[in-house]
């Protein structure tokens, strides 16, 4: 699989978690929604961490390593969407001939 289908892949299948979590919020109180989901993320984490551990031994030495991989890609895709957000904020994009109509 091309990286260009992995990343679609990736979003797809977010987008799939994240309408569940939208859904949910129609309902609940939004802090509650994204702790869940935060919570329901780590889980898998170390889900995917343990099952690809050898033995217990080697999960256990191989625990801070995986928390701090895992907190890293967290931040930085926390990071990138706060940005993505950003532009939100932003006024709209005013027409080239705007700057010439009379306010009134």
């Amino acid at each position: 699989m091309s990286n260009q289908d992995q990343d679609l892949l990736l979003r797809q299948l977010a987008d799939t978690f994240i309408n569940v979590a939208n859904d949910h919020a129609e309902t609940q109180d939004n802090n509650i929604v994204n702790t869940a989901f935060m919570y329901a993320a780590a889980r898998f984490c170390a889900f995917v961490a343990a099952s690809r551990a050898l033995s217990l031994e080697d999960f256990q030495q191989k625990q801070s390593q995986g928390i701090e991989f895992f907190t890293v890609e967290f931040k930085q895709m926390l990071e990138n969407n706060m940005r993505n957000y950003e532009k939100q904020f932003q006024p709209t994009e005013q027409l080239p001939y705007a700057k010439y109509m009379k306010k009134h």
